[in-house]
């Protein structure tokens, strides 16, 4: 065998395997895309919840100030 067959050989065996190592990580990608990134598992607990709604505080009058 000459080094023109063997390389003629390789040439296409090397862009089935390109092509399976670019083509099934796309495949998967475009199958089954990440639609709500904020609901995801790499989102920690805290960030998901939001926070409970704030109360404004009560103005509290001072007992003595009543008296006068």
């Amino acid at each position: 065998m000459s080094t023109a067959e063997i390389l003629a050989i390789n040439v296409p065996l090397m862009v089935l395997f390109f092509g399976l190592w670019v083509g099934i990580p796309m495949w998967m990608i475009s199958r089954r895309p990440d639609r709500h990134p904020r609901e995801t598992r790499t989102v920690p607990a805290y960030m998901r919840q939001r926070p409970p709604a704030r109360r404004p505080a009560r103005r509290r009058e001072l007992a003595w100030a009543s008296r006068s």
